[in-house]
């Protein structure tokens, strides 16, 4: 098989996957399950908690720290996804990523709330938010693999998913404080 035949084949099975996917959310993710109203709520519940608790004056460290979250994240669950170490079955639509609640609103939040709690009240964040990334994993994770919210395959599990919340928070954390270094350093 040459390139453009190689390449044709590659195009084809995306948009028969793309199709499979549309399908599989049009019968089992739609408006009308439980998964698609806890997705919508696992959306929206983070985001109006963070409306009104974010601390205004730390506004564009504590949302840099969570976008920094969600972009390492987002791509960690890509290439997961894309591998097949994990699938997120049900997701909120099938128009976005499948990890879309998870990776770009709940994990993000969670911790950027629990990075604010850290810095202003004088606490260990690296000790917080091995808890934090302990109760995710164990907790939300598995509770999200028993109601079939994520799936794992591959010798993917819950402990991995534990150290990979780690080092996504740790790695976010390095990236602010060199940004917030910077921001010093030019003033």
């Amino acid at each position: 098989m040459n390139e453009k035949e190689l390449y044709f084949k590659i195009y084809e099975t995306k948009e028969q996957l793309g199709n499979l996917i549309t399908e599989h959310w049009n019968m089992y993710s739609n408006m009308g399950t439980w998964y698609f109203w806890f997705n919508v709520a696992a959306i929206l519940l983070p985001l109006i908690i963070l409306f009104f608790v974010l601390d205004k004056k730390r506004f564009f460290e504590v949302c840099f720290y969570g976008y920094s979250v969600h972009i390492l994240w987002l791509y960690v669950d890509g290439y997961l996804t894309s591998n097949n170490y994990l699938n997120h079955p049900h997701s909120v639509s099938y128009l976005l990523p499948q990890a879309f609640t998870v990776t770009a609103v709940l994990f993000p939040v969670t911790f950027m709330l629990l990075y604010q709690y850290c810095i202003k009240n004088g606490k260990n964040f690296y000790i917080y938010s091995i808890i934090g990334s302990f109760i995710f994993a164990f907790g939300f994770g598995g509770i999200s693999a028993a109601v079939e919210l994520l799936r794992m395959h591959k010798g993917m599990n819950l402990v991995y998913l534990f150290l990979i919340d780690i080092v996504i928070v740790f790695i976010a954390l390095g990236m602010t404080n060199l940004f917030k270094k910077i921001k010093h350093n030019k003033t």
